[in-house]
């Protein structure tokens, strides 16, 4: 079998094509151990022994050699066969963020270095073919003083980074398409998006060609993504489901590995209110959408999403209940000169929307909230139950319960409504089951199921990027604040991946071209 090489290689996403195109893999790497973790763990399902059939290399591309790579795929099964010039392609995606659009960036960057370390390897190796994607936005991004990879000339100024890679790939000895973008949804991939790939060729091996989408073929929708994924009365198969689970990426014997029970489906915990939200959303729509709708035909909020009427009213009057809530403080005796920050009033504000959504005097939860509160006023049991029961009746007293009720009835939305119903977020969109999904991003929070008022799980992402239902992505699900800068999580994985049905025939043409060379 032809032999490749996938740097930036992330959970597998094209590995998984490049596989099901019929290469051996003999190296790959990335930086993020949790992104090994799926990786290799990929493999190991496959029949792929680590040191035997393939090699993977935890590091960052700038410690990465080709002695290194050379050492390690010298030391596989195949023998001690490869040198400069024998690799037949290297695949890889070099993180796109250091680029930048507009205004200059310091050329060293360390983000924007990775291209030029991607450049250095394909120049040590000497592949006979290589493939890059990136994002769109690489087309007309610039570097700043770009170091060349040849000698020690410098691109003075700014640079497009797609002028840098054909001059350099040229005095390489390689011949540069014309680049293209590739939407996957045009290869069988459920999914609206667009990467631009780069193919080059060395000018002593057959040429390759960009794939043809073939058009009279329709485009595989979210409802065939999801198709047996869910148990009882909800459930159904459609041809792409069928393959997802009788999977696609073949083991050592040639077999792929069957998965009708897949990982990953664990669901997100949304409280009441966010799923009242989620409701709001018809199928298709974003925000603006789904305001426009309920601007021409009204919405009966208060009768069909209570607690999400109740939080929306007390956050449109959060500036005017903040005097009644210091006054009653005042009253009891309870202030304190913190109370006035703003931050601070706020969040009591919110917590005594909380009571007003559970203002039943059996009620466990609303137990549980006076407990908060007293903790927060810095009093017992009994004096937060006083403050409550003496100030709920001076809240939302600009705007009334009434007259929100009757703007939401006759579609008058101010912005601040829409804001307190909708929240600030202004890219969520509910899925619509007819049609390809959105591009999948690293969060899940963009994106409301079509069916069920929640987001998505990690295993509908992943069917969305068409990966096999065997394909099992490790690690913690998802992270957050500054650790999204360091951690790959599950959902990071899924969404930085290059969706294997649109990495298969971008292989595939490069192992026409190698088998032409024959």
């Amino acid at each position: 079998m032809p032999y490749a090489i996938d740097l930036f290689c992330g959970a597998g996403g094209f590995s998984e094509g490049i596989l099901q195109a019929g290469f051996d893999i003999i190296f790959s790497s990335d930086k993020s151990p949790m992104a090994e973790e799926t990786y290799t763990n990929r493999h190991q399902q496959l029949g792929l022994i680590e040191g035997v059939d393939t090699h993977f290399e935890l590091a960052d591309i700038k410690e990465l050699t080709s002695d290194k790579i050379f050492q390690s795929i010298n030391s596989l099964k195949y023998g001690n066969i490869f040198e400069k010039g024998t690799v037949d392609v290297i695949f890889g995606g070099p993180p796109c963020q250091g680029f930048s659009r507009l205004g200059k960036r310091d050329s060293k960057d360390p983000r924007n270095m990775l291209f030029h370390e991607y450049l250095r390897i394909i120049k040590d190796v000497m592949p006979r073919y290589v493939v890059m994607e990136n994002v769109t936005g690489i087309l007309d991004m610039q570097m700043l003083d770009f170091p060349s990879v040849l000698d020690n000339r410098i691109y003075e100024g700014q640079n497009l980074v797609q002028s840098i890679l054909r001059n350099e790939l040229e005095e390489l000895g390689y011949t540069l398409l014309d680049v293209q973008v590739l939407n996957a949804a045009n290869f069988g991939v459920p999914q609206q998006r667009n990467r631009v790939v780069f193919l080059a060729y060395r000018n002593d091996v057959t040429p390759i060609e960009y794939p043809e989408s073939d058009n009279d073929i329709p485009c595989v929708t979210v409802y065939d993504a999801l198709g047996d994924l869910y148990d009882g009365g909800f459930n159904y198969e459609t041809d792409y489901s069928l393959q997802s689970q009788l999977g696609r990426t073949p083991n050592v014997n040639g077999h792929p590995i069957v998965n009708v029970n897949p990982s990953n489906m664990e669901t997100s915990k949304h409280d009441d209110i966010v799923m009242q939200r989620f409701s709001l959303y018809q199928q298709g729509e974003n925000r603006a959408k789904a305001v426009n709708r309920i601007q021409l035909e009204g919405l009966e909020l208060q009768r069909d999403y209570p607690n999400l009427f109740i939080e929306s009213l007390f956050q449109l009057n959060g500036k005017a209940n903040q005097p009644h809530i210091l006054k009653q403080l005042k009253k009891q005796d309870l202030f304190q000169e913190s109370f006035k920050s703003e931050r601070w009033l706020q969040f009591t504000n919110r917590q005594l929307g909380l009571l007003s959504m559970n203002d039943n005097d059996n009620s466990v939860v609303r137990q549980h909230i006076l407990k908060s509160l007293a903790l927060r006023l810095k009093t017992s049991f009994e004096d937060a139950e006083l403050f409550w029961n003496e100030v709920k009746s001076h809240l939302n007293s600009e705007i009334t319960g009434d007259k929100f009720s009757k703007m939401l009835r006759d579609g008058d939305l101010t912005p601040a409504a829409i804001e307190a119903i909708f929240t600030k977020k202004s890219i969520r969109v509910r899925l619509s089951q007819v049609t390809v999904s959105p591009t999948m991003v690293t969060l899940p929070d963009d994106y409301i199921h079509p069916f069920f008022n929640r987001v998505l799980t990690v295993r509908e992402m992943a069917r969305l990027q068409s990966f096999d239902d065997s394909f099992e992505f490790l690690g913690k699900r998802t992270t957050g604040g500054d650790k999204r800068a360091k951690e790959t999580p599950q959902f990071t994985q899924v969404g930085n991946a290059v969706p294997p049905l649109l990495a298969k025939v971008i292989a595939e043409q490069v192992m026409t071209a190698i088998n032409q060379q024959q």
